[in-house]
């Protein structure tokens, strides 16, 4: 008896992988949705539950503990973020190996992928962003228009918009922390001169529900541990609600590999559980299971190799910006990015250099007690650090940074090998250090950016990655279409970054769902279903 054939089939939870699926539910069609979706223990889940009934101040303190440990800090950043102080987003099935040289490469197969650690950031591309792209903002209008529909954004209409438009007709913003409203002060003040030199700037716009409603930020200032009113915008709600729906999630399955024929796809998936291979036959796939995930997939199905396949890769860099006046109010309340800086100078780049500015918080104390030394360390030296210290965040245009190559390097009946690899730019130092001098000489009436404090984070690690399968290469086998179909297939398609020509300095989720949504949409504009 021939098996059943799912209509539409979704690889993937993550950002691009929802952004399909409210697509399709648009557009009133049936789907199902294949992952390993592992998820939050139920015991920290009944936590949350109980914090996401009470104010932040009536909080249980074991609960506390336990859903916010403290994070695994150094000089370079945080060592990884947890969601509810569990790693489920990181947790790999056995299936799976990848081996890196000169890279730090993480994968989640957790239910909504990296949605659960992200940092929320939101601003479009711009037409100078596109311009190697065969599609323009124009393109994807609609599309940013489209995730209003289901994704918060927090954001202040200010010189911004410019630039980068508002793509939602109603806006409500954050509360300005005091260290935030004495830089923007600054800013603005000096906005003509700073518009000379290329740069713009703005509040951050971040993904976080700021309208005073039920799931409003309460301002509990664990933002980067996990938010237990659901107040930044998490794809594993929104798959808990349509699984309520109905929507049916194959979960606990790897996606090993394809074999798209004339009529359909055949998906050959793993049972973590037990290795076991079953396959699925869907009349068409949608791929977004992320760059390094999707991009292993389609090089296994086409049976690429041990021949590398390059990724691209936005690398970013931080440095601390110490201001000469101090802020009286250190209480932490909010830990997301505060102000976007966009940097376009053809003295520093041909490319904009996207800069995310954040405020004091814990994990900086952290940070800053630690490389202080002892003698130093008392609490009215740490306060008057505290109190003046800004962290700067800078990301780089893939063309400005280094890249990734993947290796398919064994493909066994029921499991995967992979090797990755990063292959340096020189240019990437130099642009870095050319674009903090440049902040540096017009922030210098503000505060000072301290020499031999640029740190530049190893390939892989920023997670704006992609350009495996870059559209408008139809033709080639690393290459897709206009849908995001790689190497000439008809029923298989691309919803994720790696279909990007390149990656952009900014914030890289907000257009890969958008271009999820449009390659949804044209698919059935074309008649292709």
């Amino acid at each position: 008896m021939k098996p059943e054939r799912i209509p539409h089939l979704i690889l993937g939870t993550g950002p691009t992988a929802i952004a399909a699926a409210y697509a399709l539910r648009r557009h009133g069609v049936p789907f199902e949705v294949v992952d390993v979706a592992y998820d939050l223990e139920p015991e920290r889940e009944a936590m949350v539950e109980t914090l996401s009934a009470t104010a932040p101040v009536d909080w249980p303190g074991k609960h506390v503990e336990a859903l916010f440990p403290p994070p695994v800090t150094s000089a370079r950043g945080v060592e990884k973020r947890l969601s509810f102080g569990s790693r489920f987003p990181y947790e790999r099935p056995q299936c799976i190996s990848c081996a890196t040289t000169d890279c730090t490469i993480d994968l989640s197969h957790g239910l909504g992928g990296f949605g659960n650690v992200w940092g929320a950031a939101m601003l479009p591309y711009t037409d100078h962003d596109l311009r190697d792209w065969p599609i323009s903002t124009v393109d994807l209008a609609d599309s940013y228009r489209n995730l209003a529909g289901f994704v918060p954004i927090s954001a202040d209409l200010d010189q911004l918009q410019e630039s980068f438009p508002l793509y939602h007709d109603k806006v409500t913003a954050l509360a300005q922390s005091e260290q935030t409203g004495n830089l923007l002060k600054f800013l603005t003040k000096r906005s003509p001169a700073l518009r000379s030199k290329g740069i713009n700037f703005g509040r951050a716009r971040v993904a976080v529900d700021s309208s005073g409603g039920p799931s409003t930020c309460r301002y509990c200032g664990y933002c980067l541990d996990g938010c237990p009113y659901g107040s930044i915008f998490n794809p594993r709600l929104l798959w808990k609600q349509l699984e309520k729906e109905g929507v049916k999630i194959h979960k606990g399955c790897y996606a090993l590999e394809f074999e798209e024929g004339p009529d359909g796809v055949v998906l050959s998936i793993v049972d973590i559980q037990d290795g076991s291979l079953r396959k699925l036959h869907a009349g068409r796939i949608f791929v977004g299971m992320g760059a390094i995930s999707t991009t292993r997939l389609i090089a296994r199905s086409l049976e690429v190799f041990d021949k590398p396949v390059r990724i691209l890769d936005s690398q970013y860099f931080f440095f601390p910006l110490l201001s000469y006046h101090k802020s009286k109010d250190l209480s932490v309340r909010f830990t997301l990015a505060e102000l976007f800086l966009e940097v376009l100078n053809p003295e520093v780049s041909a490319n904009y250099i996207h800069f995310q500015v954040y405020g004091l918080n814990e994990i900086f104390r952290q940070t800053i007690q630690s490389t202080v030394p002892s003698p130093l360390r008392s609490r009215l030296v740490l306060d008057n650090i505290e109190s003046r210290f800004y962290l700067v965040q800078g990301f780089l245009h893939s063309s400005d940074s280094g890249y990734l190559e993947l290796t398919v390097s064994s493909s066994q009946a029921n499991r995967d090998e992979i090797r990755v690899r990063g292959v340096a730019n020189p240019a990437s130092m130099r642009v870095a250090k050319r674009s903090r001098a440049l902040l540096r000489r017009n922030l210098a009436g503000f505060g000072i950016v301290p020499p031999l404090n640029l740190t530049m984070v190893a390939l892989g690690r920023s997670f704006h990655a992609g350009g495996s399968f870059p559209m408008g290469r139809k033709d080639t086998l690393y290459g897709s279409d206009l849908l995001g179909r790689p190497a000439g297939l008809s029923r298989v398609h691309i919803l994720d970054a790696s279909a990007f020509p390149s990656i952009p300095a900014s914030t890289i989720a907000y257009t890969a769902m958008a271009n999820s949504d449009r390659v949804v949409n044209e698919t059935f504009r074309n008649g292709y279903l």
